[in-house]
């Protein structure tokens, strides 16, 4: 904590004060500023005005504005409030601000120091830490006990996965060569949004409607009811939305936002940030606390892989529509370009023909997909496609009978095989996953050359070639 706490502005062309002294004046005399007490003008050692009053002091400096560039400035002023304590200061801010640009009329304010926001920031950010690191806590926890060792690629979103890799490659440290580091790159808000999105899209009332406007026999409502009704459903309604998470934790990102930022900050905001970290560190114990007691049925693991192929798909369009943008971007470039060689052309253009050689429209339309091929690239691309049974099924058939292996790894088998076809990792072994449950595809022990077992799938009527 500063032995003074200091709040400094730069004061600039206010309409009737051209002097240090004037402006003084023109504080002390504000009964708004000063909750109408009566400050005293006094001098310091060198006989500069400054006001004392109710723990606080103000002094006003004058900045020479003879040699500014661009502008003309007939007056600015650097304004320094500077008190032993917090509380007097803190109110005082936003009165004498009101004062400056309401009564005074000052064309321009900027904060040069403000300590209270400093410290009101550090107080907040090591509850808005603790919170943070409490939630992947969880998330780890949660997931790998629900999901597995992968569930990061099959809980993420795609765009999440990309960004977090971006950040991994530039901000690489000696802790990631030892741990999975993925959430601890993930954003603020993406940590939330792991929770939000695990409703499986049946606890928000218009989805019910939604689905119900679908429904047409009694199967299917037979099915939305199970849903609803179901363990997943009911344990993110019970820990999470019920206690509003959703609303809670987005109000936290606010905050850490204007902290990460240096903004300013009022005590309310320190208020009402403590009383934030204090209920979502209770909902985020209490969830984690009742982990062990779900089961899952397959109903609701297909609902949670359908509710994550929708995120998926939407995350889709929204790249589709970043790629038409980016692409008519590059052209209104290049036609504003063409246009300016048409305008003044080189000596050489000049000499030759006058016809304007067109470029014919691009097409822009669906990624072109990489053909069946024996053999694969080390490195997948982020995939937003949603990969159906029976691609998967085919997709097996086809990795199974490649000529350079005898068995085809899980982790393999959906990181690169089908994410190098632009499959969303995530949903494709979350069905993986579930058609393993069906016994679709079967999921074995393979023990490779160097000696350690491997998780391998295979049709269920399919052998290993070094078993045939």
């Amino acid at each position: 904590m500063p032995s003074n706490f200091v709040f400094e502005l730069l004061c600039i062309d206010p309409e009737d004060i051209n002097d240090q002294r004037g402006f003084i004046h023109a504080i002390s005399y504000s009964n708004d500023v000063w909750n109408g007490r009566s400050p005293i003008i006094t001098s310091d050692k060198n006989g500069n005005d400054y006001i004392k009053g109710d723990g606080l002091a103000v002094t006003v400096i004058n900045v020479d504005t003879s040699k500014i560039l661009t502008d003309l400035v007939e007056a600015a002023f650097v304004l320094r409030v500077e008190s032993p304590m917090f509380e007097p200061l803190e109110p005082f801010r936003q009165r004498l601000l009101r004062h400056l640009s309401d009564k005074l009329r000052f064309k321009h304010l900027r904060v040069l120091q403000d300590d209270i926001s400093s410290e009101i920031a550090n107080q907040l950010y090591p509850k808005i830490n603790a919170v943070e690191n409490l939630l992947r806590r969880y998330l780890i926890k949660f997931f790998f006990q629900r999901v597995g060792m992968s569930w990061w690629e099959v809980t993420a979103t795609p765009k999440m996965i990309d960004k977090v890799k971006a950040r991994q490659r530039n901000r690489s440290n000696q802790f990631s060569y030892f741990i999975n580091s993925d959430i601890e790159f993930a954003d603020f808000d993406d940590l939330g949004l792991l929770i939000y999105k695990q409703s499986t899209g049946f606890n928000e009332p218009e989805k019910v409607l939604e689905r119900l406007s679908h429904i047409d026999t009694v199967e299917e409502l037979r099915e939305l009811k199970s849903n609803l009704e179901g363990n997943y459903t009911k344990y993110f309604k019970t820990f999470f939305r019920d206690k509003n998470f959703e609303r809670l934790w987005k109000e936290m990102s606010k905050i850490r936002n204007k902290v990460a930022h240096q903004a300013t900050f009022f005590h309310s905001e320190l208020r009402k940030g403590i009383e934030l970290s204090a209920e979502l560190t209770s909902i985020i114990k209490e969830a984690e606390s009742h982990i062990d007691e779900i089961v899952l049925s397959l109903k609701e693991k297909q609902a949670i892989h359908q509710a994550a192929a929708e995120v998926v798909r939407e995350e889709q369009v929204e790249a589709a529509v970043n790629q038409v943008l980016d692409l008519n971007g590059q052209r209104t470039q290049q036609a504003t370009n063409e246009s300016a060689n048409l305008l003044n052309p080189t000596d050489d253009e000049a000499d030759s023909d006058h016809r304007v050689k067109l470029t014919g429209p691009k097409v822009i339309g669906k990624i072109k997909l990489e053909h069946k091929t024996n053999s694969y690239r080390d490195t997948a691309p982020p995939g937003y496609r949603v990969i159906t049974a029976e691609e998967i099924v085919e997709e097996l058939h086809d990795a199974l009978h490649l000529n350079f292996t005898t068995y085809v790894g899980l982790k393999w088998f959906v990181t690169q095989y089908l994410a190098n076809k632009g499959y969303a990792i995530g949903t494709t072994y979350s069905l993986v996953n579930i058609l393993i449950e069906q016994t679709h595809i079967e999921l074995y022990d393979y023990e490779s050359s160097e000696g350690y077992m491997i998780k391998a799938v295979r049709l269920p009527s399919t052998t290993p070639k070094s078993e045939t």
